[in-house]
């Protein structure tokens, strides 16, 4: 027999049991939305944590810390560097035993009682992905400010309550905070900013050690992972901040011991060798790789656990699925009869029953997947609040295909749709296996003497 004869043969048996088969496909079609709503949701939480971790910071950088006699200095950033897959090495130092005090405008209107003054290595602060808001990076003798640097300082001059400039502005119509962000008093890029410095051991009364004015030549994005100084604090040259020091405690130190040293991979999946390359030398380390591992290995639990429960109804599906064809196997044994007779071969009587039984695991699956995709992008558009305020084009692309700063409650991917096609028409097929094995030891000329 042609193949073209088998398959129309099939699908006139399908037609002329539609009851049976429309009740075995809904099955499959119940279990095959089991899975997909089930395992998308356990990918809409890994897009959640994803979307979590790349607001926290860069995936890509390695903290790294002295660990007893492995110290943080110069030999250790060259050995970083040395790394393969290491793009960019940023050692970073702190002014120690000095308090920080910070003015700004004239007659030192503006002042913050406390300041973050970080040393860096200017030079690789465009290779580690600093983010400018403003102005450009630091040459020798200026630094870098962070986006809210500003925010931390009061008006000397204005009363008690109205001394300061908030940028979380509470929304009573929205019930969040503002997204819109006040300016504070002043700019730092167009306004004097002087620096002192206090040993910890002195009283707030002692003359500074140190008064530096600075000369701010950019502001940084805020970006947690890059330390918090981008948020509130000043970015100093190490080179500066050793000159600094030497000056404040006479002495004429050339070697310079760091508080930590920030590693850049090129790509995410550099992070666990270089970090396991750091760690063999003695360091510790931290990265938000390591995170996102931990929290992948939870969700591909909670997603086979989803997908298990959703595979209980793909299974009851396959009984029925067994079932129907057995019955139509003993229904059609004369017709099975008849074609042994006519010389059919086995293999075309055992393809048949085969194709029938995967043709309604393939088509519960299609339909499966196209109500799964609706029901899909139902709950996203409810996450999105479309239903409260309206649906628009711009939530229905986010609600199918996310977006910057989007985190679905379901994801369907593209690996998913395929698994669940091939998956039903797996189970389809080898729910009909035994059928169709009965029908091939059927006897010819019993069957016809029989019926």
């Amino acid at each position: 027999m042609r193949f073209s004869d088998i398959l129309k043969m099939c699908l006139d048996s399908l037609r002329r049991r539609k009851g049976r088969t429309i009740l075995t496909v809904l099955g499959v079609f119940i279990g095959c939305v089991s899975i997909i709503i089930m395992v998308s949701i356990g990918a809409g939480m890994r897009e959640s944590q994803d979307q979590m971790i790349a607001n926290m910071g860069d995936v890509t950088i390695i903290e790294v810390y002295a660990n007893g006699d492995s110290k943080l200095n110069d030999a250790a950033v060259e050995n970083f560097r040395a790394i393969a897959g290491v793009t960019a090495v940023m050692p970073k130092a702190s002014l120690g035993d000095y308090s920080v005090q910070l003015f700004a405008g004239a007659n030192d209107r503006y002042y913050a009682g406390w300041g973050n003054v970080t040393g860096v290595d200017a030079s690789a602060l465009e290779d580690m992905g600093y983010e400018l808001l403003e102005g450009q990076y630091p040459q020798k003798g200026e630094v870098l400010v962070g986006q809210y640097f500003a925010y931390n300082f009061y008006d000397s001059i204005m009363p008690e309550g109205k001394n300061y400039v908030d940028r979380w502005v509470w929304d009573e119509e929205t019930q969040s905070y503002s997204e819109e962000t006040p300016d504070p008093f002043f700019n730092p890029l167009t306004t004097t900013v002087t620096m002192e410095l206090r040993s910890y051991e002195d009283g707030a009364d002692t003359p500074p050690a140190c008064r530096q004015e600075l000369t701010v030549s950019g502001i940084t994005k805020e970006d947690y992972g890059k330390g918090w100084e981008t948020s509130e604090g000043v970015m100093m040259d190490i080179e500066d901040m050793r000159e600094l020091l030497n000056t404040l405690e006479n002495t004429g130190k050339t070697k310079f011991d760091y508080s930590e040293i920030y590693v850049k991979a090129e790509n995410i999946d550099a992070v666990v060798d270089i970090e396991q390359e750091i760690k063999d030398l003695g360091y510790y380390t931290y990265s938000m790789q390591s995170v996102r591992e931990e929290l992948a290995k939870q969700t591909r639990q909670i997603e086979l656990m989803l997908g298990g429960l959703g595979a209980i109804s793909l299974l009851v599906a396959a009984i029925g699925i067994t079932n129907t064809m057995t019955m139509s196997v003993s229904e059609r044994t004369k017709e099975i009869g008849i074609m042994k007779a006519l010389g059919c071969y086995v293999k075309d009587i055992r393809l048949l029953f085969l194709m029938e039984a995967g043709s309604i695991g393939l088509i519960g699956g299609i339909l499966g997947l196209l109500f799964s995709i609706l029901v899909s992008i139902g709950i996203n558009l409810y996450s999105l609040g479309a239903f409260g305020g309206g649906i628009t084009g711009e939530l229905l692309l986010q609600a199918m295909f996310g977006g910057e700063g989007i985190a679905r409650i379901s994801v369907i991917t593209p690996g998913l749709m395929v698994f669940a096609l091939a998956f039903s028409l797996v189970v389809g097929v080898l729910s009909g296996y035994h059928p169709a094995n009965k029908a091939v030891k059927v006897s010819a000329l019993e069957a016809i003497r029989n019926e």
